[in-house]
C-alpha cells in the first residue's frame, strides 16, 4: 500500500469517526475499524502524530487542508478551562453522579474528558492539579 493509499484510508476512518461521534476528538488510543477493507486503523495515535507535524511546520498544506475539512476537526489540543469556575465545576459533577459520561460533559462545556475527569476526582480528593 502506498503511503498516499494509506493517508485516504485514514482520512476515511477519520470522517467516518466524526459522522458517528460529531467531532474529530479521537482519543489517542482509539482504533477505528474500516469494514469496506476488512481491517482497524489507529485512529487515535495518527490523529495525535498529524496535529503535532502541524504544530511544528512537517504537515504538508494540501495535508492540513483535508484534515481541516473533516467536520469537527480541531487542531487543538483542548486547553482545560479556569479552575475558579465554581459553578460550572459544581454542573460537572451534578451530571458525572448521574452517570453521564466524561465525553458527553466535555462536548457540554467545551473541554477535554481528561479535564473533566480532574474537576470530578478534585471536588471528590481524589486529585490535585
Amino acid at each position: 500500500m502506498t503511503h498516499e493509499e494509506r493517508w485516504s484510508r485514514y482520512i476515511e476512518a477519520l470522517n467516518a469517526y466524526a459522522a458517528e461521534h460529531g467531532h474529530a476528538r479521537v482519543p489517542v488510543g482509539h482504533n477505528q475499524p474500516l469494514p469496506q477493507y476488512e481491517t482497524t486503523v489507529t485512529l487515535g495515535l495518527w490523529v495525535s502524530y498529524n496535529r503535532q507535524r502541524y504544530r511544528t511546520g512537517r504537515l504538508s498544506v494540501e495535508k492540513a487542508n483535508q484534515l481541516a475539512s473533516v467536520p469537527g476537526w480541531e487542531w487543538g489540543p483542548l486547553r482545560p478551562g479556569p479552575r475558579s469556575d465554581e459553578t460550572r465545576n459544581t454542573e460537572i459533577i451534578s451530571m458525572r453522579s448521574q452517570g453521564i459520561s466524561l465525553q458527553k460533559i466535555g462536548d457540554t462545556f467545551g473541554l477535554s474528558r481528561q479535564r473533566i475527569h480532574q474537576i470530578v476526582n478534585l471536588e471528590s480528593g481524589k486529585a490535585t492539579l
